[in-house]
């Protein structure tokens, strides 16, 4: 029996029991197993700053702006967002489940004191002084850059027209290669996982016993409570609300996708699935395709609430506070960061390493989280799948307001 050859989350699952055990037969010695988990997040965090770079920028390459349905797509997916956010903020500010996770001390002393956060919502942000200098470098710079430089290309776009065509096919070249090695070398990072786990997990129970199972079972119901939300409140109501559907033939269609996401952890490996259940819901073609082909690089709600959850858990386990301003910058670069990592392995926790790391919160956490992420993961790959079903079903609605009651089976049939 080769374990290598078993799925991810069996070898984390393995690799946190494991580690468990090792801490319990080292005890306070085991803590010297930690820095191999550091070192696995450093070396993927700087694989996926680059990726991440290419990601944003591609997105605005490969745009077309043509047609309402692009508008009414982001239209759809901002206000998904701030949906997320505010669900994320709440749960955040109302339970505060970072106050149930135990820090050690030395992680403690690798951490910044509060008043060094590099989150600052001031105008100074450009300008090269202390800490608004070194908040605008790494992952921050990163993004901020591809950013700067996708809107340049798209001015360009709309000057030139087809003169810019040929242009645009070079780019959307270049960075498919790129991304698709970046793609390959992250996919064999995360082979190194359930090291960082099992390292994690050894260090955790070694120093402090069982004692931060608390906090991360406060940290899983945050972040799972937080999506359950999302679908309940938003997903619903646009489904019922607004395109006027039958939640139970809704549901009836989409638990396949659903149980498939799950099990695969990939809302990208289920677009087939998706569409198929899109079409079942008598969605128009063109809708489909645009929420869940285009719009799964934007309409990413499940990992953006994780993100929140969990950049503020961090915040919070340390004893620090954040103003609202900071608060809403923080989760700006969640929103940037989410874009473009949907065809990426486990993409929740790689662009959380890179949003902590531009906000200067201690990534050195990380490998803790990681122990129960795997149950994280497949949540946010069905939140995703539901995110772009109903992505379609609100564009549709919009598009064809003279049939948004359509449906494929009839309401007397539940």
């Amino acid at each position: 029996m080769n374990i290598f050859k078993w799925p991810i989350y069996s070898q984390t699952i393995l690799a946190m029991v494991l580690g468990a055990f090792t801490g319990v037969l080292l005890g306070p010695k085991a803590g010297e197993l930690g820095v191999a988990a550091k070192y696995i997040i450093e070396l993927i965090k700087t694989v996926a700053t680059p990726l991440l770079f290419l990601a944003i920028f591609d997105a605005f390459v490969s745009v077309n702006l043509k047609g309402r349905g692009f508008f009414w797509l982001l239209f759809v997916c901002l206000f998904n967002a701030l949906c997320s956010i505010t669900i994320a903020l709440t749960i955040s500010h109302l339970f505060k489940p970072g106050s149930y996770l135990i820090i050690d001390s030395a992680l403690k002393n690798l951490a910044k004191a509060p008043d060094s956060l590099n989150v600052h919502f001031h105008w100074d942000l450009f300008r090269a002084n202390g800490r608004s200098a070194h908040f605008f470098t790494g992952t921050t710079a990163a993004i901020a850059i591809a950013v700067a430089s996708g809107f340049i290309f798209l001015l360009f776009k709309w000057v030139l027209g087809q003169r810019f065509k040929r242009v645009q096919e070079s780019f959307q070249s270049i960075n498919a290669k790129g991304l698709e090695f970046l793609y390959k070398v992250i996919g064999y990072l995360v082979h190194l996982t359930p090291i960082a786990v099992f390292t994690a997990m050894a260090k955790v129970v070694g120093t402090q016993g069982f004692g931060a199972m608390k906090g991360l079972v406060a940290y899983l119901l945050a972040c799972a409570g937080g999506m359950l939300l999302q679908v309940i409140l938003v997903y619903q109501s646009w489904i019922k609300l607004f395109a006027k559907r039958n939640l139970r033939g809704f549901w009836a269609i989409t638990k396949e996708p659903m149980i498939y996401s799950f099990g695969v952890n990939s809302s990208l490996a289920t677009l087939p699935l998706t569409l198929k259940a899109l079409k079942k819901l008598n969605v128009s073609e063109g809708s489909a395709r645009l929420a869940a082909c285009i719009g799964t690089n934007l309409n990413n709600d499940g990992i953006l609430l994780y993100e929140v959850v969990a950049a503020l858990f961090v915040v919070q386990a340390f004893g620090w506070q954040l103003s609202l301003g900071q608060e809403l910058v923080l989760s700006l670069i969640c929103v940037i960061a989410t874009i473009g990592v949907a065809g990426v392995p486990d993409a929740g926790m790689i662009s959380l390493s890179l949003v902590l790391s531009s906000v200067g919160l201690p990534i050195e956490i990380l490998p803790v989280l990681m122990t129960v992420d795997w149950v994280l993961a497949r949540l946010r790959s069905v939140n995703n799948v539901i995110g772009d079903i109903t992505g379609a079903i609100a564009i549709d609605a919009i598009m064809k307001p003279n049939e948004n009651t359509q449906s494929s089976i009839p309401r007397s049939s539940f």
